[in-house]
């Protein structure tokens, strides 16, 4: 497979970024970030030189060549894979936030031991940004309007948008249903920041719900034996674990507490 100069570049401009993070040799990081703009402007593809000229182009140097001919022998970065692979994925995610660059980044890190953007949420919603230096309150307003944007354009939700539409599905479903038990369960339950999908754990069974959500308009994407979810017009995924009255309580319990907890508990 042929990387082109963007997916170089790419890996050159993460490199740098983390390395900034990590508070790493600033020289270094900002060679590679030099590197990366100088390949985006190449007026070649860099697959298609000669692996003993590449660090004859202008702008790169022998140590960037190098890489990039790693990166064109095995599509990947081992100096990157490295980096990545002591940065939590959430301090990563938080480069996608527009107006958080890597220096703020490394203070909300480092500094607030925030790991997670749910987590940096939360800490705007109680004015803890503004503690800082470098994080007034126009820039705390701005991160937070920013995270509300790319949660949504993920597909994901505040637990502010969807708490009103949670709690109308779950009163609806046991008026309905009075006979079966139901619980709110996953993320809303554990009342997170940011909320993937809504679920809940039910003795109902699923054709059963299936008529209910077709009268509301919503339909169904995925089932199993042991799961069922729904979408509508709210383009919100509901999924259903599907529970005997025996395992009702043992499927509330592992599908509301976090991975580690679960893995401890085990």
């Amino acid at each position: 497979m042929a990387y082109d100069n963007y997916y170089i570049a790419d890996q050159f401009t993460m490199l740098a970024k983390l390395m900034d993070i990590h508070g790493e040799n600033s020289f270094k990081s900002k060679s590679y970030s030099v590197a990366a703009f100088n390949i985006e402007k190449l007026p070649m593809q860099i697959s298609t030189v000669d692996k003993s000229e590449i660090s004859s182009l202008k702008g790169i140097g022998d140590s960037s060549s190098k890489k990039i001919i790693e990166i064109l022998d095995t599509g990947k970065l081992s100096v990157l894979d490295e980096i990545i692979a002591k940065t939590p994925a959430g301090v990563a995610e938080m480069l996608n936030i527009k107006g958080l660059g890597p220096k703020k980044i490394a203070t909300v890190w480092k500094e607030m031991n925030i790991e997670s953007i749910g987590e940096l949420l939360y800490a705007c919603n109680e004015n803890r940004l503004t503690l800082y230096k470098g994080f007034g309150e126009k820039t705390q307003r701005n991160v937070q309007e920013a995270i509300e944007f790319y949660t949504r354009s993920q597909g994901n939700y505040l637990y502010a948008q969807v708490e009103e539409h949670t709690n109308k599905i779950t009163t609806a479903i046991t008026k309905t249903f009075p006979e079966y038990k139901t619980s709110i369960s996953g993320s809303f339950r554990r009342q997170l920041e940011i909320i993937t999908s809504l679920e809940w754990v039910t003795t109902i069974d699923a054709p059963a719900l299936k008529t209910f959500f077709e009268k509301l308009d919503y339909k169904t994407v995925e089932e199993t034996n042991t799961t069922i979810e729904f979408t509508g017009p709210e383009n919100i995924r509901l999924q259903f674990h599907l529970a005997s009255p025996d395992t009702y309580w043992k499927y509330v319990f592992e599908t509301s507490c976090s991975e580690d907890f679960a893995q401890a508990w085990q």
